[in-house]
């Protein structure tokens, strides 16, 4: 008799309590072994259901009672497809658990560990950054004024630039820059943009911020964002009602 190994699999895995399909989507940076996908489920850990907050005035609700919630940006399943789900940190926190089993909620400090092995925040977000989605941006426009950049505040209020007219800066050609990074740590981090705490979406393709599990305060915990502008990776105290996406650690 053919034995159906994929059947065996995916049996294993439902026995030990993991899903097969995040343990295939995986990168080991340093000692840590990270999922390559934003998180996308819709129950906790014991399968209950988390509640979908569609509207605005949904997703509000849900954040000033302190109670779990996710949706899709723009509440369009295909960006779902693409990015992932967004939840606010009280399905991050909650005790049932977000994360699938054999995961976690990274902490502050687990963010920490994956920068500096990196190379630190400064450089980490370019090796990052998946290499295509993320917007370009663009620089220059304006530059100081080479004649008068050198003076001194006494000095310039008594002599006029004639080169700038006193305002200190002259036009300057704008360069464009691709906003992608190199992805050559595998994380592939996306531009998924997120949910403001009153409901409206923001900033897709041009930030990727995701939850950690550290609280900063009875308002606030701590998260970790891609910006399309720079190679950095910035840390915030965002909102608790906010929503975010979720990358998950294997434990």
């Amino acid at each position: 008799m053919k034995t159906n190994t994929k059947f065996l699999f995916v049996s294993l895995a439902m026995i030990l309590g993991l899903n097969p399909i995040f343990q295939a989507q995986t990168v080991t940076i340093g000692k840590q072994v990270w999922m390559t996908k934003n998180l996308d489920v819709s129950t906790f850990r014991n399968g209950d259901p988390i509640p979908e907050a569609k509207t605005n005035e949904a997703w509000k609700a849900a954040g000033e009672n302190k109670q779990p919630a996710w949706c899709y940006y723009d509440n369009d399943p295909k960006n779902g497809t693409k990015y992932g789900k967004l939840y606010n940190w009280y399905a991050v926190n909650d005790p049932r658990g977000l994360a699938p089993a054999g995961y976690h909620i990274p902490t502050d400090a687990e963010w920490t560990v994956l920068t500096d092995y990196l190379g630190g925040e400064d450089v980490a977000g370019k090796k990052m950054k998946s290499t295509s989605g993320w917007d370009s941006y663009t620089t220059g426009g304006s530059k100081t004024c080479p004649n008068c950049k050198d003076w001194n505040a006494e000095y310039r209020k008594k002599v006029p630039c004639h080169t700038c007219k006193d305002t200190r800066s002259v036009p300057a050609p704008t360069v464009t820059h691709s906003g992608n990074g190199s992805n050559s740590s595998g994380f592939s981090g996306l531009p998924c943009g997120n949910r403001l705490s009153y409901g409206s979406f923001d900033y897709i393709g041009k930030t990727g911020d995701c939850w950690s599990s550290t609280e900063n305060s009875t308002f606030y915990a701590e998260s970790r964002g891609l910006s399309s502008d720079d190679g950095s990776v910035h840390g915030y105290g965002d909102d608790k009602e906010k929503g975010l996406s979720v990358r998950c650690l294997r434990d």
